[in-house]
Order: C-alpha cells, then sequence, then structure tokens
C-alpha cells in the first residue's frame, strides 16, 4: 500500500496540470471508489462508494485555505460461515456521513517552486455517524447501529481542465486509500 501512494504521488506530480488549492468561495464535488477501513474479516466485501462536497470558506490563513463540507460513503460486505453443520451468511451494509473539514496547503509558498502552482494538497478531520445494518439469511435475526467514526485523511488532487479533475486520499477511519473525480463548481 506504501508504494502505491507513492506511485500515485508522482504520478500526480509529473503531470501538466491544473489544480490549485481550493480557495475562498470554491465549491468541489467528488465521487470515489475506496478500500472500506471498516472490520475487515469477512469473505467478501465491496468498495467503498463516497461522495464529498466542499466549500472554501475562507481566505488564506498562514499557509494554506480551509474548506469545510460533508461526506457520504457506502459499503457492503458478507460473512459466510458455519454453525451446528449448517452453512450460514450473514450481510453488512455501511452506511457513513457527516461533517468534515480540511486545510488545503499553498504549495507555492511552502515549496518556492512554481511548478507547485497546479497541485491542491490537503489534509483533514471527519466526525460523523456509521449506519451499520447486519442481516443473518438464516434466521430472522436483523441488528442495526448506529455509532460515531472519526477519520484523518490526507490527499491530493489535479485537474484535467478548470472543471473536472482526480484525486487520491488516504485515511484510516472511512476508507484506507479512495480514488476519484472532482468536479469544480
Amino acid at each position: 500500500m506504501k508504494n502505491l501512494i507513492i506511485l500515485l504521488i508522482l504520478l500526480v506530480t509529473s503531470l501538466s496540470i491544473n489544480a490549485q488549492a481550493l480557495t475562498y468561495g470554491e465549491h468541489s464535488l467528488g465521487i470515489g471508489i475506496g478500500v472500506p477501513a471498516i472490520n475487515n474479516t469477512h469473505t467478501s466485501r465491496s468498495p467503498a462508494i463516497t461522495a464529498t462536497y466542499e466549500y472554501g470558506f475562507s481566505d488564506k490563513i498562514g499557509i494554506g485555505y480551509i474548506g469545510g463540507g460533508a461526506l457520504l460513503s457506502f459499503s457492503g460486505a458478507e460473512n459466510e460461515y458455519t454453525y451446528i453443520n449448517t452453512k450460514h451468511t450473514s450481510n453488512y451494509s455501511n452506511v457513513i456521513m457527516g461533517p468534515r473539514a480540511a486545510y488545503h496547503f499553498d504549495m507555492v509558498e511552502l515549496t518556492g517552486d512554481n511548478n507547485w502552482s497546479n497541485i491542491d494538497v490537503y489534509s483533514g478531520l471527519f466526525l460523523g455517524l456509521n449506519f451499520q445494518n447486519h442481516k443473518y439469511t438464516n434466521t430472522e435475526i436483523k441488528q442495526n447501529n448506529t455509532k460515531l467514526i472519526t477519520d484523518i485523511f490526507a490527499g491530493i488532487r489535479y485537474g484535467f481542465n478548470d472543471k473536472l479533475g482526480a484525486f487520491a486520499e488516504v485515511g484510516f477511519g472511512v476508507t484506507y486509500l479512495n480514488l476519484g473525480v472532482n468536479v469544480r463548481l
């Protein structure tokens, strides 16, 4: 996983792109697919589908800008096991939602190199709720739980043009790795 992250960063920095840091008044929408960071003991798992919205709500503070918004993520899993000589299957789904905030670094100021002017590097925090649904297929048992979930994430965005781009994020609360497309409004 570490080598994949390094490869993505090198790929992003080698492209000619147009996606500077999210600044005051800008809107950003993202759709991604990622590796869920929730309970990895299942026999099969669907990738996490994640949607994000962010608004740049500060002028420059220090060496960057602050953005805030929301995240919505869905993932599912299935677990097969045998209990008293009977094969059982249980299905899980996780719907995660809540607010998140990020700090977007002004890489030109940090590095003194104008080649970074097109790259948006950011890190942030997420605090939300995980709505879990657990259903056993051979019984009528269903469980629904809601719990608090947090995430610390870091990401990089690059643009194909002024509106459309791509992103990569790493974290540990919602997804370990999330890749997707990003649209600025």
